[in-house]
């Protein structure tokens, strides 16, 4: 990136802020650090679903966890929302690095509580704590109960989500969270204008009012990491089409 791409991705970012609501971002290459851009990146803002990707990874790190234990989808928990658990029968069976998959590809939350039940919360923050996320914490899980403004117990920072998507991506006993990232489904946001030969492993996160991507992303002209963290929104999906435009504008200065 030159100098004046740089100072081109400042003014949009500033730009692309300046709306009703809290909004972080950050955009840095990687290949060289120095080349970034951040707004309010110590903000601490609920993490609703980005907070996955970092249970995934303590999840790989918990002594004693085997992560190819054998679960039937019938012993799973119940819920009245959409889950594509409601795909297989009772006696189906899934094995626990199965239902990480599901919980960041699809975001499921019958999965994710599965997970956090095998590990627990206590083990999730003492490994956020560890790897210097000390601005993150999980609070609450994902079961009906806790969605909707539960949920917003759970912080994080655009710091602390630039440090995890670092650790996902340089750490080899990772690789298969970056893998399940790079192929998730929910792509309406940071990927939607960018090159199909761009890979973005991301995580997105959604509540009423809050609109949040973190990503990975890597192409044959451009690598970099891209958070944009927003709450207390007017309109959630003129916000989601702006974060797709706004990630087309860094893609295009970060292959500068």
């Amino acid at each position: 990136m030159s100098p004046d791409a740089l100072e081109t991705l400042k003014r949009k970012t500033e730009a692309f802020a300046q709306r009703a609501g809290q909004v972080a971002v950050i955009a840095q290459s990687k290949t060289d650090p120095a080349l970034a851009v951040a707004l309010n990146p110590s903000m601490k803002l609920p993490s609703a679903s980005v907070i996955k990707a970092a249970i995934a990874c303590a999840a790989v790190d918990a002594p004693g966890l085997d992560l190819a234990q054998p679960i039937k989808s019938g012993a799973l928990d119940e819920t009245f929302y959409c889950s594509i658990l409601k795909a297989f029968d009772p006696d189906d069976t899934l094995t626990l690095k199965n239902l990480i998959g599901l919980m960041l590809i699809v975001s499921d939350n019958p999965a994710t509580s599965a997970v956090l039940e095998r590990m627990g919360m206590d083990r999730v923050n003492t490994w956020l704590h560890a790897n210097g996320m000390r601005d993150t914490n999980i609070e609450i899980g994902f079961d009906d109960t806790a969605l909707g403004t539960p949920l917003r117990a759970n912080l994080t920072t655009a710091e602390d989500c630039l440090s995890l998507l670092k650790l996902i991506d340089q750490t080899p006993r990772y690789a298969f969270i970056k893998r399940m990232l790079a192929n998730n489904l929910r792509n309406e946001r940071i990927p939607k204008r960018l090159p199909d030969d761009a890979v973005i492993a991301h995580k997105t996160g959604t509540l009423n009012g809050l609109v949040h991507d973190i990503a990975i992303i890597e192409s044959p002209v451009a690598a970099y990491y891209l958070i944009i963290l927003a709450d207390g929104l007017d309109d959630d999906a003129v916000f989601a089409q702006d974060v797709a435009a706004y990630s087309e504008t860094v893609y295009a200065l970060m292959a500068r």
